[in-house]
C-alpha cells in the first residue's frame, strides 16, 4: 500500500457561490475528470464515476463509488471516493475549502491517497508525477469552465 498527501491552492475568477454549485454537481465537475467514461448519480451525495486511469504502464477503468461526508455551503466539502480496477485500488479522502478573494475565490484541497495492489508496486514517485498532472488538469478545466 502506498500513502500519498495532495493538498494546494488555485485561484478562480468566480464568485464563491458559483465554484461552490459548480463543485458540487457531479455532471458539472465530472466534465472536469479526465478520462470519464460514465457518470451516475445515486442520491444528491452518491454517485459512481466509471474513469480510466494510467498510472505507469498500467491502464485500467475504475469503478468509484463517490460520496460528500460533509458539506458547508458555500465553504467546505469533504469527499470520499473508494475505486478499484484490474488487480488495484484507490482511496480517496478529499478535503475542499473555498474563500472569497479580491477577483474571485481560493480553492484549497486536502487529498488523502492510499494505493494498494498492482499500482501501488509502481511505486509513491511514479504514482506522485501522474496523480500531479492529473489534479493540474482538473483544476484547469474548472478554470476555463467558470471563465
Amino acid at each position: 500500500m502506498v500513502w500519498l498527501i495532495f493538498e494546494g491552492k488555485f485561484e478562480v475568477k468566480a464568485s464563491g457561490p458559483e465554484v461552490w454549485e459548480f463543485i458540487i454537481d457531479p455532471t458539472k465537475i465530472g466534465k472536469c475528470l479526465p478520462d470519464l467514461k460514465n457518470l451516475e448519480v445515486q442520491g444528491e451525495d452518491r454517485f459512481v464515476a466509471l474513469v480510466r486511469v494510467g498510472v505507469g504502464p498500467i491502464k485500467a477503468d475504475f469503478k468509484f463509488k463517490i460520496e460528500v461526508l460533509e458539506k458547508t455551503p458555500i465553504n467546505h466539502a469533504r469527499l470520499k471516493a473508494t475505486g478499484s480496477g484490474s488487480g488495484s485500488s484507490i482511496i480517496l479522502d478529499t478535503a475542499i475549502e473555498l474563500t472569497e478573494i479580491t477577483g474571485g475565490t481560493q480553492l484549497s484541497y486536502r487529498s488523502d491517497v492510499k494505493v494498494g495492489g498492482i499500482m501501488a508496486g509502481l511505486g509513491q514517485r511514479v504514482i506522485k508525477d501522474t496523480a500531479d498532472k492529473t489534479i493540474s488538469a482538473v483544476f484547469d478545466c474548472v478554470r476555463n469552465q467558470l471563465g
